[in-house]
């Protein structure tokens, strides 16, 4: 059995961060959903709103290599809680929005530096401390939030959208999420204790300069920080900002059944994630990690025959939402071992903030296209030829010694 029985305080840790990060990865994945209510509202353009997708991705980039240190140094307690009321605070005051100012300071900046505090990094680093046997597994579970709460949560946005309005929808949600951030401070662990790896003990820097010439100086970093940046630009940027409004624009589809694709892919999110956690503990993570682009790429070409036939729109989303954020434990886990606990949130407080602007240009630029040419399929094309050169940068990745310790 898993050290469930004589770890509770660890795994009550793994539960708060599911819970925080479905909440808080909701309120990322929100725009998809509102894009077409605000364009309509408005009469704001598609560029411009996937530009304030843009802008989020963006802030989270800047803020998760501060907020990754600041764990590294305070522990998650109270880094998590406000995380999650200043998004909700934010979501909530968007419902009074009027003016493309209010979008971009209220959604898309103050929410976002909320997101960059609740978010995968911030998870994969707190988790991986309290785990040396199972840490793929238990990082994963934690990790799982990601897909369990946008598949849970987004089509009840949605429905609420349709039923009494965006602005009813985002306050409620908004008011969830502030009452979930006062709870998770009582619900906690906040020790900073941690084993020692290979990474450690090669890389024993104090300073956070120190630290990041290190983590700058190593290869695996640039390996895995390349393909992270296209994983962003593929996943975040062009599937997660623009699927909802390829479904619902150009196929036809309602937007409840658009969200309700969103929310299956989501789903699959966490099967995806657990499944990659659960074999990260067992076999060679860079040619997992590589297979997973590879594959992603691959599924790039189902957009091409969705047009109305809903069954390929379904195998799409379980089949990329699989391989979605299954790259996230194999990155924790390499990173861990190669680079060490103990900078572990800086380290992947960096690699997110790659993932972000990777995810940044590709809402931008899926924006652009869609506006100039009335189609997405350049969109995918350029997503699938990205992947491909993401599978070959993390087949590069030599795999830890620790490995042949497993």
């Amino acid at each position: 059995m898993l050290e469930l029985r004589y770890n509770f305080r660890a795994w009550l840790l793994v539960a708060v961060m599911f819970i925080a990060l479905g909440l808080a990865f909701t309120g990322r994945a929100s725009l998809p959903v509102l894009i077409n209510s605000w364009s309509t509202d408005f009469g704001w353009s598609v560029t411009f709103l996937a530009s304030g997708g843009s802008v989020i991705m963006l802030v989270m980039a800047i803020s998760a290599p501060m907020v990754g240190y600041l764990l590294d140094r305070f522990g998650p307690r109270y880094i998590v809680s406000n995380g999650l009321i200043l998004s909700g605070l934010a979501i909530s005051s968007t419902s009074f929005m009027t003016t493309k100012g209010e979008f971009l300071i209220i959604f898309c900046i103050t929410a976002a530096v909320g997101y960059g505090v609740v978010s995968i990094p911030i998870a994969a680093a707190t988790i991986a401390r309290k785990f040396e046997k199972n840490r793929g597994f238990a990082s994963s579970l934690g990790m799982a939030g990601v897909g369990g709460g946008q598949a849970f949560f987004l089509p009840i946005i949605a429905w609420s959208i349709m039923i009494h309005g965006w602005r009813a929808a985002l306050m409620m949600f908004g008011c969830g999420l502030i009452i979930t951030g006062l709870l998770s401070i009582f619900c906690m662990d906040n020790t900073l204790q941690v084993s020692e790896t290979s990474g450690d003990k090669k890389n024993k820097a104090k300073r956070v300069s120190d630290k990041l010439l290190n983590v700058f100086r190593s290869k695996i970093f640039w390996l895995l920080g390349s393909a992270y940046i296209i994983c962003g630009f593929t996943t975040a940027g062009i599937v997660k900002v623009h699927f909802v409004p390829f479904l619902n624009v150009v196929c036809g589809f309602s937007l409840n059944d658009s969200a309700m694709a969103y929310g299956i892919m989501a789903l699959f999110d966490a099967v995806g994630l657990i499944v990659a956690g659960a074999l990260s503990d067992r076999v060679h993570r860079p040619f997992l990690l590589g297979t997973v682009y590879f594959l992603r790429a691959l599924t790039f070409l189902m957009l091409f025959f969705v047009s109305t036939e809903y069954w390929i729109l379904l195998l799409f989303a379980i089949f990329f939402g699989t391989l979605d954020f299954a790259t996230v434990p194999l990155n924790a886990g390499l990173v861990a071992d190669h680079l060490g606990l103990h900078s572990m949130g800086l380290t992947m407080g960096l690699l997110f903030a790659g993932h972000s602007i990777g995810g940044a240009l590709g809402s931008f630029l899926g924006g652009v296209v869609y506006d100039y040419m009335a189609s997405y399929d350049w969109v995918w094309i350029t997503g699938l030829a990205f992947a491909f050169v993401a599978a070959f940068l993390a087949w590069s990745v030599p795999e830890s010694t620790r490995y042949g310790d497993k």
